[in-house]
């Protein structure tokens, strides 16, 4: 049963059989939709009143009704010409939909979460129209024998699906709904947030101080404003708004001075800012594509974007930064020993890769709730999505993996050259040392020099992997055979 977004009244005039026409009317009801008949004229024509549900954002809504509508029909054995097609308002909602269950036991805390489940649904459905009085009437529906029907739970319960009939505030309109006030409110509170980190971060001056806090004034304003007008939408008047108005305008400036502060103090907070807001969009993303599913269908859009993540977690498998690292100095990850706390720890960074697969999914989220698929045609939206996904996970690879490991890699061989020991990267510690051989000595590649330095890397076996700081030649040499010391200069 899904609990749709927008409505909107539809005129059929369907042709066909009795047969065709009732394989309609079941598809459209299973669909979530209201079928009233208006009008039976002869065997083979008929009138219905369809009030149709689309869930997502309301522009592009009547359109996906419209095509939803086609394919509906097109999988029938009946036609349906749609004479006329008007949007439900708020005030004038359909006919209610309320699913009948029997009382939940337990805590009050614990009773939505185990009413999710359905293990109280008893499958009996009501439908009526909106007035005053709809609950009650829906309260003696839920219980009511009817002929030919099994008898109903004598302490059935219904329950609303959708959205609710009668939502009046104190001065009877109907209020703003929360999925429009509650993204408005996160929205601005967030730009906000970011102006003032954006602020402490460039170390501007007093000018940009004032003007800056002078533009935010009147975004918090507003979110007051919605915030008090939300419950009173469509009425002229709300009690407390020049109030809300003016603690808004003085809050918001406050709001984003303490955020620059912040930002002035802390050089890391900006990104670490721009990435958690990257992250609620990401997740946003997956709950507008996940609403209303059912849960085989959430494990199949999900497992898929989630294996890699699970198997980078692996140690030592999928991406890491030490391949390129060691590709610095001509060697790879079987070369050195590298600690698999530490594996863990390079490869979780090379998630903003692996997490391609999830941005592209929560990509898709957006474009069902813009109506895209079904609107603009979903294999080419898909592709679309997934194609700027890809492209991103690419520059994010380049940017966050491949440059900072051939960085680091350049800055340890200049310090090498300069006489002073690498800083560790991600586990891998190399040393500036000096060979000298010990009764026969073995090698593998370039012959050593005593006389150049090298940087030792860690090894588990008998073979050390060294790195010729002179030539930048690389070379193994079995560590029983050699007496390696620390150097403390450019020189052995």
């Amino acid at each position: 049963m899904t609990a749709y977004d927008h409505w909107f009244r539809l005129d059929l005039e369907v042709t066909g059989t009795a047969g065709g026409r009732a394989r309609l009317r079941a598809g459209l009801e299973a669909h979530g939709w209201v079928v009233t008949v208006l009008d039976e004229d002869g065997p083979r024509r008929a009138r219905w009143l369809v009030e149709a549900g689309v869930t997502g954002a309301r522009a592009g809504a009547a359109l996906a009704v419209r095509l939803t509508l086609a394919r509906l029909v097109g999988q029938s054995p009946a036609e349906a010409d749609l004479r006329l097609q008007e949007p439900v308002h708020r005030q004038e909602p359909p006919r209610g939909r309320y699913a009948v269950r029997r009382p939940v036991p337990g805590p009050a805390r614990w009773r939505p979460l185990l009413a999710r489940t359905g293990l109280f649904d008893t499958g009996r459905e009501v439908f009526l129209s909106p007035g005053p009085d709809v609950r009650d009437r829906a309260a003696a529906e839920a219980v009511r024998a009817l002929p030919g029907v099994a008898l109903p739970p004598a302490d059935g319960e219904p329950h609303p699906v959708g959205p609710e009939l009668v939502r009046t505030g104190r001065t009877g309109a109907v209020p703003l709904p929360t999925r429009t006030v509650v993204p408005l409110l996160a929205a601005g509170v967030f730009a906000v947030l970011l102006a003032g980190l954006a602020l402490g971060g460039l170390h501007a001056g007093p000018a940009a101080w004032a003007a800056v806090l002078l533009l935010v004034a009147p975004v918090g304003a507003l979110l007051a404003a919605v915030v008090v007008h939300a419950p009173h939408w469509t009425a002229r008047s709300a009690p407390g708004i020049p109030a809300a108005c003016a603690a808004g305008a003085v809050g918001a400036p406050v709001l984003a001075a303490l955020a620059a502060l912040a930002g002035a103090s802390s050089a890391r907070l900006w990104p670490t800012a721009l990435a958690s807001v990257g992250l609620l969009l990401c997740g946003n993303g997956l709950r507008l594509l996940l609403r209303g599913l059912t849960w085989q269908a959430t494990a199949a859009w999900l497992v898929p974007a989630l294996l890699p993540i699970v198997l980078v977690g692996l140690p030592g498998f999928g991406f890491s930064l030490h391949a390129f690292y060691l590709d610095g100095f001509g060697l790879n990850r079987e070369d050195t020993q590298i600690p698999a706390l530490w594996q863990v720890i390079a490869d979780a960074k090379a998630l903003v890769v692996v997490a391609g697969p999830l941005v592209a999914v929560s990509l898709l989220g957006y474009a069902r709730h813009l109506h895209a698929f079904r609107t603009l045609g979903g294999v080419s939206v898909a592709a679309l999505l997934l194609l700027v996904a890809f492209a991103g996970a690419v520059v994010l690879y380049q940017t966050q993996v491949i440059v900072p490991a051939a960085h680091a890699a350049d800055v340890a061989r200049q310090q090498a050259r300069a006489g002073r020991r690498p800083a560790p990267y991600f586990g891998v510690a190399p040393r500036l040392v000096c060979l000298r051989p010990v009764g026969e000595a073995g090698w593998d590649g370039a012959a050593p020099v005593a006389e150049h330095p090298y940087l030792v890397f860690p090894a588990a076996g008998d073979w050390a992997a060294l790195w010729d700081v002179r030539t930048g030649g690389t070379l193994n040499v079995k560590r029983e055979q050699y007496r390696i010391t620390d150097s403390t200069g450019p020189g052995c």
